[in-house]
């Protein structure tokens, strides 16, 4: 189940959030050695506001956390717009119907190869999902530029910003997709996904809970 954690019913997710954010500061700073920001072992940075939006793949509310994901609106300052806009040699897309996946983090112990491959695949279709809950139609993000033809490969309506960059000894990428219903049932079929994954519970629901 990957859960959908918004501001509307954020205190019914304190558990999972506490663990998303360790295991960012597990992943980020510790194993990949990002500088960033970091306080009582949680990864918070700036852009981990009230609009932002989590997706939270796990049991249940109480469990552990096997991936995470968020986004972010890009009508207010965001990644793409402060840090990476020179990535955008066509522009930086943004309004309402734009947001910014960000901060892709599968749990520290997963296995490289196919495990992880699969995650990627749910999180594409958790975003898709949540996207049309949330009337997003295009969703931009930075990634490693080798990821992109696995993305194209798997159906997402994929479509690069500009020419990679080096960063360190990576080369990163800015796209942007676009989200329809068409586009989630290309992914779905690519990674054998029979029903949808995301949930989100209602403020009203989550405090009667």
């Amino acid at each position: 189940m990957i859960y959908i954690v918004s501001e509307e019913n954020r205190r019914r997710f304190h558990h999972l959030l506490t663990e998303m954010h360790r295991q960012r500061k597990q992943v980020f700073i510790d194993k990949l050695k990002w500088r960033l920001e970091e306080s009582a072992g949680l990864e918070i940075d700036s852009y981990d506001c009230h609009d932002a939006i989590y997706l939270i793949e796990a049991g249940t509310p109480t469990s552990g956390v096997s991936v995470s994901a968020r986004l972010l609106p890009t009508v207010r300052p965001h990644l793409l717009s402060q840090q990476f806009a020179d990535l955008c040699e066509e522009g930086l897309p943004a309004g309402p119907g734009v947001w910014e996946a960000t901060r892709f983090c599968p749990a520290p112990d997963t296995p490289a190869g196919p495990p992880r491959r699969d995650m990627l695949g749910r999180m594409i279709a958790g975003i898709m999902e949540t996207a049309l809950l949330f009337g997003i139609d295009q969703v931009t993000y930075v990634a490693d530029a080798a990821l992109a033809p696995m993305a194209q490969k798997v159906g997402w309506d994929v479509r690069a910003l500009g020419a990679p960059r080096g960063n360190g000894r990576n080369r990163i990428q800015a796209f942007v997709a676009s989200i329809d219903g068409a586009g989630l049932r290309r992914v779905r079929e690519a990674f054998a996904i029979t029903a949808p994954l995301t949930r989100f519970v209602p403020a009203d629901l989550a405090r009667a809970a």
